[in-house]
């Protein structure tokens, strides 16, 4: 009997219907459909094979072909004529050259056959064919009919026309909403045109003039190559545009296939993705992609026209600082009026081409040559150049108006701006020379002391890659020991004795031979070479510290500058232990010098960091005291050893009684704070008495020693070597 269909359905296995009225075959095609995981029901002959199939709904069926009360092909045909019977495959099972028994069962509706005797094994492999061969007839249909559906519902146009552009058939879109109306419409029609007004006439009198004759080109193309040709075209309906497209595929030796379709919408998509790719989310104005179109139009324009443009390129100066401390909300807000400024302070004069002032229509042309290629950096672009002084007025009058206040949340934001200047055709002739030669110029006024407008020259570049050369250069200088340290004495004034050095770090390029600490400091603090090279030298210091140690038996202490980065660098405690770990150098004889603006930049983050230095052991002291800025409580708090008066201030000695009032002033401060304190720069006898009288505690300088090698110092440590019970 066949198993209930609930029971079969209670999983996703695929379900066959075995119709047999031998028990012995049923079981042995229940064990081969086991064997490929797929559940069964039973049939005992043909007219109980139909009512389960009727009841069941199996996915496949395998059917014997002599079967009592109803053969196989009655019960194929009658299973066939089912509702549910007419897709669902079935497999007659006939003897083994019955050749008619096959002829009969494709008749009869079967999907294919096997005979007998039977490999179950092959049976198997070929029942599971079959099934995915259904399922993809039963998915094709239901695709053929989803397509059916899909096209009744396109709401597009069609029309037949022959090549004279008489039309010969119209039927309009199957859309409630008005779609494309080939003609003109009239005041208050909401449906398309019918067939009969389009039907037998001229496309010029349905279609305006111009969208004819474009289409009747169009038309002989198709009819003559034989391809798929397209028009697009817009028509003003109830005063607003809307666009269509018309595709045309030749049908005929004189006759195309017409599909017209509104468009409208994805114009309108366009458009925004037109404007997203192009416009400045921020501000409104063009981006960088809109500015190098445009700068490449008005290159094509000026070399063709033999014309004149300048390329500005703005950056604003330390808007980092405003992003950092107000944060990037405020920034956004900055940069919006940055921009709006710029719109009301460049005249239309300096940024329209001239003879491109005016659309089509006679309208003023909206801009584009202002944009903003991203940050805190706009350009400008100024045509027709007949003086340079014309683009150097533009450049002032944007520094002027950015140096004004800007108002954002009731507080008043001042910033000022570089401008650099490139001008076609002297600085370059392509687009991407031009703007990095206005960035160029752009830098070369910010490193005159910012707030400024430069224009470009040749010479900026060489600056530029003897810059980049010198910089590829400092990062080989560690792994190739072109780096070396020279140390100049500290004495103590009262004694004469060498108390201290400072070690002073110096660069033999391989090319160029030594570099100057003035050139290659400040390049080592931009690109952060500074920290790992600072790292080299407080290792080397403290290994020779600890050498001159050992070799004089004195207790001398070593100096060494720390840079801001380095100071601020979470790791200095632990590179501070392990150079003073790996050469045995006592923390006491180390002093790291820190200047005034490293100390003031970040006071709480300066007393957690000079905390951890105090920890350790080490000497700290304040370098050239007197150029930055301090606060006298910040200075208390600190709690510094030692303060060195900066050489600015020694140099005028003794005849400048300014410097002289000031020298003494910081060197009665710094013993009230007691703390010791160290003149720079030492360079006459003169001076050095003076000193003395005015109480000062060590010096250093020309006048007692040039920065030295190693082995000088340790000969002037050997011969001046006194015994520190004697002082």
């Amino acid at each position: 009997m066949a198993a209930p269909c609930s029971k079969q359905r209670a999983n996703s296995r695929g379900v066959v219907l075995v119709a047999d009225d031998d028990p012995v075959m049923r079981l042995l095609m229940l064990e081969m459909l086991e064997g490929v995981n797929l559940d069964a029901i039973e049939a005992e002959d043909g007219a109980q094979a139909v009512k389960v199939a009727r009841d069941c709904s199996p996915d496949l069926i395998l059917m014997d072909v002599e079967m009592p009360r109803m053969d196989g092909f009655a019960a194929c045909r009658a299973i066939r004529d089912l509702e549910n019977g007419a897709s669902v495959p079935i497999v007659m099972v006939t003897g083994g050259d019955d050749l008619d028994a096959v002829t009969n069962a494709y008749e009869a509706g079967a999907t294919d056959f096997v005979s007998k005797p039977i490999n179950w094994p092959i049976l198997g492999h070929r029942v599971l064919y079959v099934l995915r061969a259904s399922d993809a007839i039963v998915r094709l249909r239901i695709a053929d009919a989803q397509n059916r559906a899909v096209l009744a519902a396109i709401p597009d146009t069609f029309f037949r026309m022959n090549g004279g552009g008489i039309y010969l058939d119209y039927e309009p879109g199957r859309t409630g909403s008005r779609r494309e109306n080939p003609g003109r419409e009239r005041p208050g029609e909401s449906e398309a045109v019918a067939a009969d007004e389009c039907v037998g006439k001229h496309i010029s009198e349905v279609l305006p003039r111009e969208i004819a004759e474009r289409m009747l080109e169009q038309v002989e193309v198709a009819l003559r190559i034989q391809q798929v040709r397209s028009v697009e075209y817009e028509l003003i309906r109830f005063g607003q545009a809307q666009h269509f497209e018309a595709r045309l595929v030749a049908t005929g030796p004189n006759e195309v296939l017409g599909l017209v379709r509104d468009i409208s919408e994805r114009k309108r998509a366009e458009e925004q993705i037109r404007r997203l790719a192009y416009c400045d989310s921020l501000t409104g104005i063009p981006n960088r992609q809109a500015f190098l179109e445009m700068l490449e139009r008005e290159l094509q324009r000026s070399k063709i026209g033999n014309k004149k443009f300048a390329v500005l390129f703005m950056d604003l100066d330390a808007f980092k600082r405003i992003n950092d401390t107000l944060g990037h909300n405020v920034g956004d807000q900055l940069l919006q009026q940055v921009s709006d400024r710029l719109r009301e302070t460049i005249r239309p004069s300096d940024l329209l081409s001239r003879g491109d002032s005016l659309t089509r229509d006679g309208e003023p042309r909206q801009s584009t040559n202002l944009a903003r290629l991203g940050g805190d950096e706009f350009t400008i672009l100024i045509p027709d150049l007949d003086r340079v002084e014309h683009a150097l007025n533009v450049a002032h009058r944007v520094k002027d108006a950015m140096r004004r206040p800007f108002i954002i949340e009731g507080n008043e934001i001042f910033v000022t701006a570089s401008i650099g200047i490139s001008l076609f055709p002297e600085d370059g002739d392509d687009c991407n020379s031009l703007l990095k030669y206005a960035d160029t110029a752009m830098y070369h006024a910010k490193n005159c002391g910012k707030n400024n407008a430069k224009l470009y020259s040749s010479s900026l570049t060489m600056q530029i890659m003897s810059h980049v050369k010198l910089e590829v250069g400092l990062r080989k200088a560690l792994q190739n020991d072109e780096l070396y340290l020279l140390y100049q004495p500290q004495l103590d004034v009262r004694s004469s004795e060498i108390v201290g050095v400072e070690a002073l770090v110096r660069w033999r390029h391989a090319e160029r031979g030594v570099v100057s600490p003035t050139e290659f400091i400040p390049l080592a603090e931009e690109t952060g070479l500074i920290v790992p090279i600072g790292e080299w030298v407080l290792r080397t210091a403290c290994s020779q510290a600890r050498a001159w140690q050992k070799l004089t038996r004195r207790s001398v202490r070593m100096a060494v500058n720390l840079s801001a980065k380095q100071f601020k660098d979470e790791n200095l405690s632990q590179i501070v232990l392990s150079a003073l770990h790996d050469t045995g150098l006592d923390p006491r004889l180390l002093e790291l010098e820190l200047t005034e603006g490293t100390l003031m930049d970040d006071a709480k983050a300066t007393m957690a960091t000079l905390e951890q230095l105090r920890g350790i052991g080490v000497y700290l002291s304040i370098d050239d005291f007197g150029t930055g800025y301090s606060s006298m409580n910040y200075l208390k708090r600190f709690d510094v050893r030692a303060l060195k008066i900066d050489r600015s201030f020694i140099s005028g000695l003794p005849q400048d009684s300014e410097n002289a009032a000031i020298t003494r002033a910081i060197i009665a401060m710094a013993h009230g704070l007691k703390m010791v304190v160290v003149a720079e720069g030492v360079e006459t006898g003169e001076q050095l008495v003076l000193l003395e009288e005015y109480g000062c505690d060590l010096v250093q300088g020309f006048y007692l020693g040039r920065p030295a090698p190693a082995d000088t110092v340790t000969g002037m440590l050997q011969s001046l070597w006194v015994p520190v019970g004697a002082k």
